[in-house]
């Protein structure tokens, strides 16, 4: 693991993608930049992601697993759950919310994922920004939270320890993952071997929902399950839903079948 530190940076997500694609050599697998001063961060969808200098972890890093290219939708939410278990060992409640954001147990918003498939496919960029201290002022919105919140006065790792914790963990999760695909050929879903380790971290399941669409329509049920590449399963709340057409979703027995969304958990 190499981890390159910047005293700011605009998108590390955007200055990776252009390095990695531009001089592949010089950006192996797991190798990183990070920056405590991120400025113009990305989100999903476009959306721009800021915080104050010194209060949130950025860094994107290159992954070029072993895996085939169909597969590739599955590390946001391996790399969501390794995260998720290493804050929790340090006292974090910190819970998967699909496709890729960790919640603390009472909802609010510790850390946000996005991975980019770089152009020749060689392999992923995943971004992650987590809330470290926000510092006596507090959360700058209210459904947010850091890890400074949820663990003793001064027992927050430095930035540069925790990341290495965290890629430790990401590592060792993702070849679990390409280790499980590979000894159990097909179709990857939630009830494949490779997916356990996700299945469990993932608070979305079993969970009132309501599914924010791409076209600006809304579905509400109960998130049942995880397909094929990772995508979520729901049962309509109204059950008329499954005799039209969800926009934005494919039908799947009793269950629809949602691949790009924004979710809201309402209840379990």
């Amino acid at each position: 693991m190499t981890v390159t530190w910047l005293e700011q940076a605009d998108s590390t997500q955007e200055q990776l993608i252009a390095q990695a694609a531009a001089q592949p050599d010089r950006w192996p697998h797991l190798s990183a930049l990070a920056t405590l001063n991120q400025r113009s961060g990305r989100g999903r969808r476009g959306r721009g992601w800021t915080t104050a200098p010194g209060t949130a972890l950025s860094v994107s890093v290159v992954l070029r697993p072993e895996l085939p290219v169909e597969h590739f939708s599955w590390v946001t939410l391996v790399a969501a759950a390794a995260t998720s278990a290493e804050l929790r060992s340090l006292g974090v409640p910190a819970q998967v919310k699909w496709p890729n954001d960790l919640l603390a147990e009472d909802g609010r918003k510790l850390c946000g994922i996005l991975a980019s498939v770089l152009p020749d496919q060689s392999g992923i960029v995943l971004g992650l920004g987590l809330n470290l201290d926000f510092g006596p002022g507090g959360a700058p919105v209210p459904t947010a939270t850091s890890v400074a919140e949820w663990v003793p006065e001064g027992a927050v790792p430095s930035a540069p320890d925790l990341l290495n914790a965290l890629l430790g963990a990401l590592s060792a999760r993702l070849d679990g993952f390409t280790r499980a695909v590979r000894e159990h050929p097909g179709e990857v879903d939630g009830a494949h071997p490779a997916a356990a380790g996700v299945v469990g971290r993932l608070a979305t399941l079993g969970t009132e929902v309501t599914v924010h669409l791409p076209d600006g329509s809304r579905l509400t049920g109960t998130a049942r399950a995880l397909g094929p590449g990772g995508t979520l399963l729901v049962e309509p709340a109204d059950r008329g839903k499954m005799d039209t057409a969800v926009p934005g979703t494919t039908r799947r027995g009793d269950l629809l079948e949602v691949s790009a969304a924004d979710v809201v958990h309402l209840r379990r």
